[in-house]
């Protein structure tokens, strides 16, 4: 918005505040949506994320400076909010290393119970899609218990083989769990508990 939009703006805002807001909201809008998505690269959270902030913006539009800009204003609390956001996600993250690093006792009804049954399930079903040879030699060594070496005997295939097959397993596992819903850091924390 150009500078005679902003005086306009705040002409307006003195005689018909839901004019000025909608001539803002219509020029700022798609800017604040592409800034909010760039950081959190979630549509819908983004569209909150802006929606607050015009919510912000009608609630003190009164009280905004004539010789400040709208749109820095704008992006302010776009900013603050987002940070907000960061912060709760760094603080559920140190709550989940927390909580898996005690291993607390926990009911079965606790969240974290439900949890680790559904990473359980998910686990479950990418092992049986995988093919007879990697789905083999992962059991042998997770549910087994047997070395590296014992599997390779075992199979007679080397041990680099052996080695392959796992890691392949392993990042089938954890690609699935990413893939299955990547905002739930807590399975991503779990899974080493199964790998």
């Amino acid at each position: 918005m150009n500078g005679e939009l902003e005086s306009n703006f705040f002409l307006l805002v003195r005689s018909d505040k839901a004019k000025a807001f909608q001539l803002v909201f219509d020029a700022y809008w798609e800017s604040l949506y592409k800034q909010a998505y760039k950081k959190i690269h979630s549509s819908d959270l983004a569209q909150d994320l802006v929606q607050d902030v015009f919510i912000c913006l009608w609630d003190k539009i009164d009280l905004l400076d004539a010789e400040k800009s709208v749109l820095a204003y704008l992006y302010a609390i776009l900013r603050n909010k987002i940070l907000k956001i960061y912060e709760k996600d760094e603080v559920r993250l140190r709550y989940a290393i927390n909580v898996t690093a005690k291993e607390v006792a926990c009911d079965n009804y606790s969240q974290n119970t439900l949890l680790e049954k559904e990473l359980k399930k998910i686990i479950d079903q990418e092992i049986e899609l995988m093919p007879p040879r990697m789905k083999a030699i992962y059991i042998l060594k997770k549910e087994d218990e047997l070395s590296i070496k014992e599997i390779a005997d075992n199979l007679s295939l080397s041990e680099q083989t052996i080695k392959n097959q796992l890691q392949s397993a392993y990042n089938r596992l954890r690609n699935r769990v990413k893939d299955y819903d990547s905002s739930l850091a807590l399975l991503t924390i779990l899974i080493t508990k199964y790998l």
